[in-house]
């Protein structure tokens, strides 16, 4: 049980992970609107999509790590750059990827190709997706700060 406090009192993986799962959660929400269905809620498990749970769990981390130690600390810039890093391939590398994936599927469809593979299409994210996910995540952090951790 020791190991289970240290987690819940631990405010910076907490934030990371109830972000995280808000973005999840929120894509899974969007999804049943979207699809007119429950069957829509499967979006909770993809990849890609409104918010970024990539760039809300980093930011929440980030936030994390300036409330504990300050914008002058060692956290802060290791979470920082973590932060970038992240934001950047998502909209970034991975965006582009799913760009590929696109025309990839759409030129195996018209050339009549059987694969055995099914190509992902929603991969990455945009700019807005990225935007959106880094601020729920900052949101998510200082909103456990001053409910729970203070």
């Amino acid at each position: 049980m020791k190991v289970f406090e240290q987690i819940i009192s631990n405010h910076a993986f907490v934030s990371f992970a109830s972000a995280w799962f808000a973005a999840q959660f929120a894509k899974g929400i969007q999804g049943i609107f979207k699809e007119k269905s429950i069957k829509g809620f499967r979006r909770v498990i993809a990849n890609g999509g409104m918010p970024s749970s990539h760039s809300s769990s980093v930011c929440a981390l980030c936030t994390a790590s300036v409330l504990a130690y300050g914008f002058d600390s060692f956290q802060f810039a290791v979470s920082a750059l973590i932060a970038l890093v992240v934001m950047n391939d998502a909209f970034g590398v991975r965006y582009e990827t799913g760009k590929h994936s696109k025309v990839l599927k759409k030129l195996l469809k018209e050339g009549d190709v059987d694969m055995d593979v099914e190509l992902k299409v929603a991969v990455g994210h945009t700019p807005r997706q990225v935007l959106v996910g880094a601020v729920l995540g900052i949101a998510v952090s200082l909103a456990l700060k001053y409910l729970f951790y203070n």
